[in-house]
């Protein structure tokens, strides 16, 4: 009788905390960075279901790849001058899939997509593992005043996520990607 009675709250228990560990695609809009986690400064300036062309010519372009159920993009800009310090333009994503093979067969795409990278110098660097696994690189854009790019990808359960973050070279570090990472990952654990 007792083992009864424990089976049935153990299942119970389990069905309340997702025991599935899966997250669920009707809150994919929470899943990515919000006009809070940036601060006044920032402006959004899209939000809204990935299309196509959100990964238009990247490994990640196939919008059915390894199950996925849908993603969400947010961009965020402010007004800055060549001494403005710190990110210029921030890129938050999030995809879900239908299993964590599947989200960690995207966040491979993610490292061939980030060892690609257009632009000048492109390193692979190290940053705090966010969820089950993180990649993240950077990389230049030449001009006048070169743009410095940070990007971090991570999978969390059966999600991707991931973080561009984009300012003027020797102005903007990697810790400031981190830091916006951690505040997406943070929506993404309480799914």
């Amino acid at each position: 009788m007792r083992r009864g009675a424990f089976a049935i709250v153990l299942v119970l228990c389990l069905a309340a905390c997702g025991g599935s560990g899966k997250l669920a695609a009707g809150r994919l809009s929470r899943f990515v960075l919000q006009q809070a986690d940036l601060g006044t400064p920032f402006q959004q300036f899209a939000d809204g279901a990935q299309i196509a062309l959100d990964n238009q010519g990247t490994p990640r372009a196939d919008q059915s790849r390894f199950g996925r159920e849908g993603g969400w993009i947010a961009r965020y800009k402010r007004a800055g001058t060549s001494k403005t310090r710190g990110p210029l333009i921030v890129v938050s994503r999030a995809d879900l899939f239908k299993s964590s093979s599947g989200a960690a067969s995207d966040l491979g795409e993610y490292r061939t997509m980030f060892a690609q990278a257009p632009g000048a110098h492109v390193h692979s660097i190290t940053v705090p593992r966010l969820g089950d696994a993180t990649v993240a690189s950077t990389f230049t854009q030449p001009g006048l005043l070169p743009l410095r790019f940070y990007e971090i990808a991570w999978r969390y359960r059966n999600a991707t996520a991931s973080i561009t973050v984009e300012g003027w070279d020797g102005k903007v570090a990697s810790g400031d990607a981190v830091a916006l990472a951690r505040k997406q990952q943070a929506h993404l654990a309480h799914g």
